[in-house]
Order: C-alpha cells, then sequence, then structure tokens
C-alpha cells in the first residue's frame, strides 16, 4: 500500500533545475600595469584583392620611356648649349686673317710696299687685290699664302697653307694647351700629330703681332726653310684626349696618326709620293717643311682596311 505526501501539483523549487551549459566566465579586469595579467582580442585578419596591388605592365613601361626620353632631352639640350657657349667665346677672342709668305727672303716685296703710299691695311688684307695686281703677280710667284686664325687668350693658332710649292695643301693647328700640333689633310682625310715645337712655333700673341707688322709692310722676318723628316706610327690614335680639343674637333671623322722624328734609315717610295709626303708652314720662325718618309706605308694601311671592309 502507498502512501502519498505531496501533491503531484506542487512545482518544485528553481534551485533544483541544472543547466545543461555553464557559461565561461571571464575573468575581471586587472590593473592597467599588469601587462601579463592583460587579455587582448584576436587579431583579425583583413583579406585584400590581389589587384589592387598590382601596377600593370603597360603603365611601368610608359614611366620608363618617359624617364629615359627626359634623361635624353637633357643631355641633348646641354651638349647643344654647351657647344654654343664655346663657339660664342672663341667668336669673342679670335683673329683672322692672311698674309703672303716668300719663299727665299728678299727685298722686292719691301720695294714694292714701299712704293705704294696708298696702301692700307684693309687693301693689303683682300687677296683678290693682291692676287689681280698684275705688278705683283712675278714677285708673289715665288710666295705661298697662308690663312691664319689666332686665339687671343693664348689657347691656339690654327694655320691654313692652300697652295705650297712642291707639298701639300694642309691646315696646321697648334694647341699650346696640350703642347700639341696637329696636320689636318683634308684632300687625304686623315690627320697627323706630333709634340709643339716651340722653337719654330711662336705664341699667339706674338704671331698677331707680326702678322699685324707685316700687313704694316715690315716683312724683316725669319724666312729661312727647316726641313724636317718624320715617319707614321702606325695603327691610328684611338685615345683622342691627349692631343686636345682644338686637334681632335678639325680632325673628327679622319683617322689621327702619330708622327715621330725619322732617325735614319733608306725609305723607297714612289716618284708620286714625294710631292704629297710634304707639308710646310710659316709660324713665325722660320717655313717649317715636314717631309713623311713612309707615307707610302699609311697608303697601304688605308688601302688594306677598305679591302678587310668590303670583303
Amino acid at each position: 500500500m502507498t502512501i502519498l505526501t505531496k501533491s503531484f501539483s506542487e512545482k518544485k523549487s528553481d534551485n533544483s533545475i541544472a543547466p545543461l551549459v555553464l557559461n565561461e566566465q571571464l575573468p575581471p579586469p586587472t590593473a592597467p600595469g599588469d601587462v601579463e595579467a592583460q587579455t587582448f582580442p584576436a587579431a583579425r585578419l583583413l583579406v585584400f584583392p590581389s589587384r589592387a596591388h598590382r601596377v600593370s605592365t603597360a603603365t611601368t613601361l610608359c614611366l620608363l620611356v618617359t624617364a629615359l626620353v627626359v634623361v635624353g632631352v637633357g643631355i641633348v639640350g646641354g651638349k647643344v648649349l654647351y657647344d654654343e657657349y664655346l663657339s660664342v667665346s672663341r667668336h669673342r677672342a679670335r683673329f683672322e686673317g692672311w698674309a703672303q709668305i716668300p719663299m727665299s727672303p728678299g727685298d722686292e716685296y719691301d720695294d714694292l710696299l714701299s712704293a705704294e703710299s696708298s696702301l692700307t691695311t684693309e687693301r693689303f688684307s683682300d687677296p683678290e687685290w693682291m692676287r689681280d695686281d698684275p705688278s705683283l703677280k712675278a714677285v708673289l710667284s715665288d710666295y705661298f699664302q697662308e690663312n691664319f686664325e689666332i686665339d687671343e687668350d693664348e689657347r691656339y693658332e690654327k694655320i691654313d697653307v692652300p697652295d705650297f710649292r712642291d707639298g701639300r695643301s694642309g691646315r696646321f693647328v697648334h694647341d699650346f694647351n696640350s703642347n700639341t700640333t696637329g696636320i689636318i689633310d683634308a684632300s687625304g682625310g686623315r690627320c697627323f700629330v706630333m709634340p709643339l715645337n716651340r722653337d719654330n712655333v711662336l705664341p699667339p700673341k706674338s704671331m698677331l703681332d707680326l702678322v699685324q707688322k707685316m700687313w704694316a709692310g715690315y716683312y724683316k722676318v725669319d724666312t729661312d726653310l727647316v726641313r724636317k723628316s718624320m715617319r707614321v706610327v702606325l695603327p691610328p690614335v684611338e685615345d683622342t684626349k691627349t692631343i686636345g680639343v682644338y686637334i681632335a674637333s678639325e680632325c673628327e671623322g679622319f683617322p689621327i696618326y702619330k708622327l715621330e722624328k725619322f732617325v735614319g734609315g733608306v725609305v723607297k717610295r714612289s716618284a708620286d709620293l714625294h710631292t704629297d709626303a710634304k707639308f710646310a708652314q710659316f709660324a713665325g720662325k722660320g717655313i717649317t717643311q715636314i717631309d713623311i718618309m713612309n707615307l707610302e706605308e699609311v697608303y697601304n694601311y688605308e688601302k688594306s682596311l677598305r679591302s678587310a671592309s668590303s670583303s
């Protein structure tokens, strides 16, 4: 027999119901100075699309081409400005003129000049008048003409000899900064360089003073012929830094050969080269005649190069 002590309708106490899952309780916040005890929120990772970090290849190429164009324009512009500056500076400090140089000393030229009482510097400096005057043609047959370009700042002299008897036309450039003399053989398309001989070449200011005296009718100058035998050193010079900027500019595009003193020996050359191998100039102290002994070797060397390039 069963005895019921409580009614089934009576509600159970709330404390008698146990939760199925317990919430984890976070510890209370600690003091700000306690670093080890602090807890930090979990870091969140942001992922961006890969196309946001990529630069297109076309954009890179455009930037590169633009940079190269800017650099190229700067280099070309600087070179043009530098050349213009050199041209202007040279034009401001240079003298240009010409004179007739006697092949042998004599008084005929002085007599003709003294007889021309109305002679002026402008008339004397006009080569057309000198060539057209019949009274001078016979005397000038023993003379050769020189055209001068003299730098008044003592840097260089340029002497053109368009026609030399028993020789070849040439252009002499004396660079007093590098102590070098260059001979430009324009008709042959080549250049020769050698050390500057100050014993036969007056400095620019002295040469300018002498030319002006020649224009005024004073012609008692040293015109003794000084012969020098030289030989060409093969192959051509590659480094033009040692020959001076003026010679390098005049010889641009030409092979440049070094000349050295010919110390002796027998050199056979054809009769055709007897005249072609001689260059002469008057630079204030005598007429210097340069005789290149082995010019035929230069011709043969250049011929072999042309044959090799054509084959």
